[in-house]
């Protein structure tokens, strides 16, 4: 153990171990497994109860190089906005075809990435491909290679997308089909893309993360209810800056204590306008035609200034309990 312990001191947290090193880390992990297995506490473990009390997650851990750089690089490779990466999303990206566009996507990374990470990439681009494209030769179900934090790193770039439509759409644009279909679409490939990636199934963090994409397909969907409903408030100028992300924490909160939520928040940002709106109506029609009366209520059909019809109901006062 304390051998081990000693060379993953050696391993810095910038960049991803080279197959070199990472070999090494492995044989030692290897031979703490071996002698961890032998202990009575650990009769009746499975090996990968052994692996994870004795094992670092070196091969899996997410250097400053993957948040940084890889994540991005793979982000510009699934936009499609390059010749050499058309077609390209996660599942496909092949250690073939980064061998075949290498220079296409060091050029990119060149330009996407801070120097000091396109300079390690650029030196060790067939190590680093190799060890991130590669699958181990035997499935121990450990989830601890390379491989398996590229396939979660793939899947990360679809949060991006998520976390940039969350920052900059306004929910006004939802009320666009074409937008609103664009955003449930990368959730419904984030979802497709976390489902068998092994580096959620062993945590608490799957579960969160479907949670996390239910809700939010449900706020994109529930968005655009309410203003095909209320086509109104699209021409409230108190909703033309208001972003996604300043709806759905509120959202998630209150979607926990009642199912029809959102025209409350709504109404809440957008309050003094609504009180606004209401005060402009005029009654612009003779009573005779367009006012109808019950015993308990009195209806009465009003005008605002912009032409828009708008029926009134009000209760009468012998009739209040």
């Amino acid at each position: 153990m304390k051998k081990k312990n000693e060379y993953l001191q050696t391993i810095p947290s910038t960049f991803p171990p080279l197959t070199n090193v990472l070999n090494e880390y492995s044989e030692r992990c290897q031979n703490v497994m071996k002698c961890a297995s032998k202990l009575e506490c650990f009769k009746g473990k499975t090996d990968r109860d052994v692996f994870k009390t004795s094992c670092d997650d070196v091969g899996t851990n997410q250097y400053m190089f993957d948040n940084n750089c890889m994540v991005y690089f793979l982000r510009e490779v699934f936009n499609g906005r390059h010749n050499c990466t058309e077609g390209l999303a996660p599942g496909n990206l092949t250690s073939q075809v980064f061998k075949y566009e290498k220079q296409c996507f060091l050029k990119i990374v060149e330009t996407i990435c801070h120097p000091e990470y396109f300079n390690f990439f650029q030196k060790n681009y067939e190590d680093v491909v190799e060890s991130y494209t590669t699958k181990p030769a035997v499935d121990d179900g450990f989830c601890a290679s390379p491989n398996d934090k590229f396939e979660r790193l793939q899947c990360d770039t679809y949060a991006l997308d998520l976390r940039s439509i969350m920052m900059n759409m306004t929910i006004l644009s939802i009320a666009n089909q074409s937008s609103s279909e664009i955003v449930l679409e990368v959730v419904r490939n984030m979802q497709k893309c976390t489902d068998n990636i092994c580096l959620l199934l062993y945590k608490e963090e799957k579960n969160k993360t479907k949670e996390l994409i239910h809700r939010f397909e449900k706020f994109i969907t529930n968005l655009t209810e309410v203003f095909m409903r209320r086509p109104r408030l699209l021409e409230f100028k108190c909703l033309e800056n208001i972003l996604l992300i300043d709806v759905f924490d509120d959202f998630g909160y209150c979607k926990k204590i009642e199912k029809n939520c959102l025209m409350p928040i709504i109404s809440k940002m957008c309050q003094e306008e609504i009180l606004a709106d209401f005060e402009n109506l005029e009654v612009s029609v003779g009573p005779r035609k367009e006012v109808y009366n019950s015993p308990e209520f009195e209806f009465a059909m009003l005008r605002d200034k912009k032409n828009h019809r708008k029926f009134v109901i009000t209760m009468k006062d012998d009739k209040l309990v």
